[in-house]
């Protein structure tokens, strides 16, 4: 059963956008006082929440997806090294 709560966002809307820029501030120069901003811009909406869920979710899936080549490539070199 689905649960009705949950809303369906698009992933590029503006809460997904603040939510990507934050975190992406955040990410390439943490400080305290950029963490708190994330932290008090979560507080204000519970949408935020899950537009930063979304941001988290595609951070990972693109990691994955740029780590997979670098993986076979290993892969592939050491069984010519064998």
């Amino acid at each position: 059963m689905k649960d009705k709560t949950h809303k369906t966002r698009p992933p590029d809307g503006p809460a997904f956008n603040v939510a990507w820029t934050l975190f992406c501030t955040l990410h390439d120069e943490p400080s305290p006082e950029r963490a708190e901003k994330l932290v008090r811009w979560l507080g204000v909406d519970p949408e935020n929440i899950c537009a930063l869920d979304d941001v988290l979710t595609l951070w990972a899936l693109t990691g994955a997806a740029l780590m997979k080549p670098a993986l076979e490539e290993a892969r592939h070199e050491e069984k010519r090294l064998q």
